[in-house]
């Protein structure tokens, strides 16, 4: 929308990078006579008829949510928390009746990689030190899965005691989308009103980009339990994992700052930021 400002909130630690979803559908939004200001860090913001709360943390401390207020409309400002144990709906504990296969996953976004980012940020050189030493140490010791890494078991009986015993740590039932001979994983996009679902087929479970052997067209059938979930979780932006399993959606994980990774944006990933770039001018009519 021409003449109309947009200013991104962003953790002092981080800012927002070219690789991040919001930050590529924006440049497209630029590109129509808008302008974007990322503001880093606590300090008073600029003025903006459009502001965006995009701190990558789990739980987005209250300081930022402050500064979010001083805007008459903020994107995610509602998304304050998406931890494992606020999102999920498969969550397994002891005593249970559930007895099919689950999976155990950092109850932290991302495996806790963000705030531990962020605090080496600040860290002086023996936590730093206590840092690397924590990579090789037991996850049973640290409540630290390798690399963030999940891990898969037969049925709850299999788990390990101490995961029940880290806070770190969650268990959810392990539940997996077939098409055919595949397995699907489905990450609906959204900006406003604006969205699109990329479903990717591959050939293990757990389906990553190195296992993907199949990328469908993009489309925006969206199941409405799902929407209704974005609501209650006050998502306005971000991406939302998850699996169809008996003709009912399953959330797998919330994301309100996705990033392409370290590859790059593919031309399915500017796609959907070319799409998604349209719900910002949706935004600020409605807001």
């Amino acid at each position: 929308m021409t003449g109309t400002t947009i200013t991104v909130l962003a953790h002092a630690a981080q800012g927002l990078s070219s690789g991040h979803f919001f930050a590529e559908a924006a440049r497209h939004w630029v590109a129509g006579g808008g302008r974007l200001l990322v503001h880093r860090g606590l300090a008073a913001p600029p003025p903006a008829d459009l502001g965006v709360l995009h701190v990558d943390l789990t739980r987005v401390p209250e300081s930022y949510l402050t500064l979010a207020r001083r805007y008459a409309r903020c994107i995610n400002s509602g998304a304050v928390d998406i931890a494992k144990r606020t999102v999920s709906r498969q969550l397994v504990v002891p005593g249970d009746a559930y007895e099919g296969p689950v999976i155990v996953k950092s109850d932290r976004n991302f495996g806790g990689m963000p705030e531990r980012l962020v605090g080496l940020s600040q860290a002086g050189r023996l936590k730093r030190l206590w840092d690397r030493l924590a990579e090789c140490l037991p996850a049973a010791w640290t409540g630290r899965l390798r690399s963030g890494r999940y891990f898969v078991l037969p049925s709850p009986r299999a788990v390990p005691g101490w995961v029940w015993r880290r806070r770190e740590l969650v268990v959810e039932r392990f539940l997996v989308e077939r098409q055919g001979p595949h397995f699907a994983i489905n990450m609906w996009f959204f900006l406003g009103e604006v969205d699109c679902v990329a479903t990717s087929l591959a050939t293990t479970p757990q389906v990553k980009a190195a296992t993907t052997v199949q990328r469908l067209p993009l489309h925006d059938r969206v199941p409405e339990p799902l929407r209704r979930r974005r609501q209650e979780l006050g998502f306005d932006f971000g991406k939302f994992d998850y699996v169809m399993v008996g003709g009912e959606p399953h959330l797998l994980d919330a994301n309100r700052t996705p990033h392409c990774g370290p590859s790059g944006f593919s031309d399915r990933g500017r796609e959907i930021c070319r799409r998604l770039a349209a719900g910002l001018d949706g935004l600020l009519v409605s807001g």
